[in-house]
Order: structure tokens, then sequence, then C-alpha cells
């Protein structure tokens, strides 16, 4: 096709110009950007204008069937008329009469997308059609095709109109010797040759002349016959090169083209700097959104640093209180106790119920600990609260609005209710570690252990006193007295496993309050670390939408801003391309 690769640049400008429209829209781009883009995309699609003059009978129609491989005849294009025809793209058959000497004529034949064609009515008066062409056509045309019948080469109506196109326009013109093949070449030598003096001597220049056979090119391009054989004879191939540069290298639409360019480049431009200014605001967004997660996360340890201190403090009280309920724990465990009977154990224990050890050793920890862990609960307040005034400082204007008032702090409803619920929590821990000490459950089986021992003591009175009774009968006091003597030393024996069996079970108590010291303080660890992480959790709620909506907009800006890059590095290619196909100046 003629001009490929011009239509193909145009085509990429086109496709470049497309994308940068719809990069624009999508980016919510100004209205007057998105009209300067619509237009110049338009502007893209606006034909060349060939001229094509010549008399009847020279073979107008057939050259224009080969010229562009369409039987216009037998499509109906050409319209039985005297007049100047105007053949534009249609999507359906149509002649609309313009002037009495001017009909446009819409078809759809797919050249004439890239291509308008002006045909003169070919006649010889064709005087005022000559004013009308010079006039409104040969100025806007990117061609002027003088076709000429190499049986009569001479028509005086072809030269007379060439005489009046203006001597600026003449570089547009080119001769066409049609019907060649009803010649020989030695005679279309001769005619070619005397039609350039003639030129030379009319209008002091040469005009490119084409000796073709129409008929020939027609025909290889419709019957596949020998089609290269045909094409050669017909000497097309050198005319279509001819148009071919021309179309490929016009000066106007190649200024043209880059004017469009330098326009979209400005555009493009303008969008690369604002998607640039966007992205680097979502990366500083980014940024300080995460130097306020870092920063949460390092108060949430500085604040667990404050803390420190007290979990030392009350590991050491709780050691105090071990010794306090270690003392109730031996009052519970009393050789009195392990040598009482049940029964009276239990008519004394309905008198007066000795105090648990679990609840003792909560109130020793509450009134040791309560205090301290009320002031813990006022620092985490504090920290709560700097943060916070920190965060409305640093996020102003990326979290807050620019005129965010910063929130003040009274120690009201919402502050007493984060100190409440800090001191609820840790009484819940202390409870529930005393609770799973089980303290009077582990008094019970040490003391019916030293009772099953003391049992022995008062069942062997008697036969210690009968054994010795017996040895002063049958033998005499001395044997009387070492039986007396071993039965104290037995008595004195259980007496001394029933202390053993007391004191095991409340050392077993004392080592089980020492080492859950270690459970103590893990308790508590936990408990505190959860209630400062989530006393600083419910800033995530402000921190993290923004973090994920800042990332969005970035990784969007990113997209975009590389899109941006491509089209223009796409544009530079073209850009270049254009400078290639654009002949020197002068030229």
């Amino acid at each position: 096709m003629i001009g490929d690769d011009y239509f193909e640049l145009r085509s990429r400008i086109g496709t470049d110009l497309l994308a940068l429209s719809a990069a624009l829209r999508e980016s919510g781009g100004d209205a007057e950007s998105a009209t300067i883009l619509d237009n110049l995309i338009a502007s893209l699609k606006e034909p060349f204008v060939f001229v094509v003059v010549g008399e009847v009978n020279v073979g107008k129609s057939t050259f224009l069937n080969a010229l562009f491989g369409q039987d216009f005849s037998s499509t109906g294009v050409v319209p039985t008329t005297g007049k100047i025809l105007f053949f534009r793209h249609g999507e359906e058959h149509k002649v609309a009469p313009v002037t009495p000497t001017l009909d446009e004529v819409y078809a759809p034949v797919d050249f004439l997308r890239d291509f308008h064609i002006v045909d003169t009515p070919g006649t010889n008066s064709v005087e005022n059609e000559h004013q009308l062409i010079t006039e409104r056509f040969v100025p806007i045309a990117d061609l002027v095709i003088f076709v000429f019948s190499a049986m009569n080469p001479w028509g005086a109506s072809a030269w007379q109109f060439l005489e009046k196109v203006h001597r600026e326009w003449m570089r547009h013109v080119i001769f066409v010797l049609q019907q060649s093949d009803l010649r020989s070449p030695e005679e279309i030598q001769v005619i070619t040759d005397y039609m350039g003096q003639l030129t030379r001597q009319r209008f002091g220049r040469d005009f490119p002349l084409y000796a073709v056979s129409a008929k020939k090119a027609f025909l290889a391009r419709n019957a596949g016959i020998e089609r290269e054989r045909l094409l050669q004879d017909s000497g097309f191939h050198a005319l279509e090169a001819h148009i071919s540069s021309i179309v490929r290298h016009n000066t106007a639409r190649l200024n043209k083209l880059a004017s469009t360019m330098r326009l979209a480049r400005q555009i493009l431009n303008a969008m690369r700097e604002r998607h640039a200014a966007s992205m680097h605001q979502a990366k500083r967004k980014t940024a300080v959104l995460q130097e306020l997660q870092t920063e949460r996360e390092l108060q949430v340890d500085r604040t667990l640093k404050k803390i420190l201190p007290a979990l030392d403090a009350t590991e050491r009280d709780y050691h105090e209180s071990v010794m306090r309920v270690a003392g109730l724990a031996s009052d519970a465990l009393t050789t009195r106790k392990a040598f009482q009977r049940k029964d009276a154990e239990d008519a004394d224990e309905s008198a007066a119920r000795p105090q648990s050890l679990d609840h003792r050793l909560f109130q020793e920890l509450q009134h040791r600990t309560g205090d301290r862990w009320r002031q813990v609960s006022l620092v985490l307040e504090e920290d709560v609260h700097q943060f916070e005034r920190f965060l409305y400082a640093q996020g102003r204007g990326i979290l807050f609005p620019t005129d965010v008032v910063l929130p003040s702090h009274d120690y009201g409803e919402e502050e007493s209710e984060l100190r409440r619920r800090f001191g609820t929590h840790v009484d819940s821990s202390l409870r529930r570690f005393v609770i799973g000490l089980k303290l009077d459950e582990d008094i019970e089986p040490g003391l019916e252990s030293a009772r099953v021992t003391a049992r022995w003591l008062p069942r062997l009175i008697i036969p210690v006193l009968l054994g010795t009774a017996l040895c002063g009968w049958l033998d005499d006091l001395t044997s009387a007295a070492i039986a007396f003597g071993a039965g104290l030393l037995l008595l004195g024996v259980i007496y001394l496993l029933t202390q053993i069996r007391l004191a095991n079970a409340r050392n077993s108590i004392l080592d089980k309050l020492e080492e859950s010291s270690v459970t103590l303080r893990q308790m508590l660890s936990k408990q505190v670390t959860e209630d400062v992480t989530a006393s600083f959790t419910k800033f995530l709620d402000t921190l993290n939408p923004a973090q994920a909506n800042a990332a969005h907009v970035e990784r969007e800006q990113s997209t975009q801003v590389e899109r941006l890059h491509q089209l223009s590095e796409s544009f530079t290619l073209l850009d270049h391309q254009i400078k290639v196909l654009t002949p020197p100046s002068g030229k």
C-alpha cells in the first residue's frame, strides 16, 4: 500500500495518544488537556488529498483503479456526471451536491480513509472548473497528478490548467503518461523527452514523469496471474515508489506530526510531573506512617521498661507475703492439731474457722502492691496520651487535616476507664495466681499424714505400761526399767515422726510459695504486656487503614509514572522517526 511506513508511524502516534488520553482520564486530568488530546487524535485521521487532472479518454478511471486496487466503476463510486468529484470515505454510497460544478462522493472504500481524491470532469471546456480546482483544492493538495494519454499527450486543456497552477504549488505536480502499452518503448522515450523539454521551456522546471499502463497494473492487482511480470511491465513500481516517497516525506504532514508530538509531549510532561509529585507525596506519607508505626512499637517497649521495676518490687513483696502466709501454714500444722481427734478439730473449727491461706495471700499481695500498680496505670495512661499527642503532631496533613486541634486530656471518664481496666486485670491475675496455688488444699494432706503417725502414740502407751509391769513381775526392777525405757523410746520415735511429717508439710508449702514467685512474675508480665499493647493498639485503627491506602496510592502512582515513562520513551522514538522522514530544509 502507498505510504505504509508513514501510515504505520501515524498509527503508532495515534495509539500512544490514545494511551495518553486514557491515562489522563483515569487520573482525573484537566478537561482542557483531554480536549486537546481528542483534537490531536482526530487531526491524525486527516487524509491525503490527491487532485487528478486529465482530459477525456486519457484513462484516469483506469489509472485510479490500478493505483488503489479498487474498481471505481464496479463499486458504483463514479457517478455519471460532468462535475468535479470529491471522493471521501463513507459507510454507504452517497453523492452530495456541493455546488453546481462540485459533488462530494461518499463510498465504503478502505483507501478513501487515508486518501481523498479530487477528479476533474475530463472535458475540454473546464475554465470554471479550473478556477475552482486551483483555488479550492490545489492549495490543500498533497499531490496533483496530471494524466496524459500516450496516444495524444498534447491536449491543450491540461497544459492550460497547469498554467493556472501557482509556481509555489508546482512542487506537488507529477505527470503520468497513461496507456503506455499502446506505444513502443522508443515512442514512449521520444514523448517523455519532448514533454520534459516542453516543461522546462514553459515552466522553467522538470516534473516527475512516469509512463505507465494502468490496465496491466490493475490486472496484476486483481488477477493474481503473472503478477510480478505485469507489475514490472506496467511501470507502476516506480510511480508507487515516488508517490510513497511524497507521502512519507511530506514536510507539511511531518511538521504537523511533529507539532502534534510537541503538544502531546507537553501534556505528557505535565502529567509525569504531577504523578511524580503525587508518588513523592505518597512515599512521604508511607514513610511518615511507617515511622509512626515504629514509634508506636518503641513506645510500647518504653512503657514496658518503665513497668519493669514494678514487677521486681512485686516479686519482693511476694517473698515478704510468703513469710506471713508460711506462719499461718505453721499454725495450721501444729503438733496439737496432729494429736487432736478429727471430731474434736471439727468442733473447734465450727467455733472459729481458721483463715484461708489463699485468701490471706491475696490480701497480702493487694495490700502491698495495690498503690504501686495504680501508679503504673497512671504511667501507662500518660504514655498513651503522650503518643496520641505525638501522633496528631506528626500526622497533621497526612492522617488529619492541617487545622486539626490536638486532643486535650483532663483525666476524665475515658482515662479513668483505662486505669480501672488495667487495675482490674492486675487484680484478676493475682487472684488467678493465688487460686492456682491451692494452698488450702495442701494443708489437709500434710496434717492427715501426721495424724496417721500420731494415732500410734496413745495406742502404745498401755502396751508399754503393761510390758513394764510384766517385766517387773517376772524379773526385777532393772528389767522393768529397761522395758519402760524402750517403751518411752518407741513413743518418742512416734512423736518425732509426727513432727517430721508436720515439718515436711510446712516445708512443702513454703517451697511451693517460694518457687511460685517465677510463675507470679510471668503471669503479671504477660498480663501487663497484653494491657500495654492493647492500650496502644487502638492507634492501629487510624494507622493501618492510612498505611494501606498510602501504599495503594504509591503503587498506583508508581504504575502511572512507569506507564508515562514508557510513553515518553515511545514519544522519543516517534520523534526520531519523524526527524528521519522529514527532508532537510530547502528540499
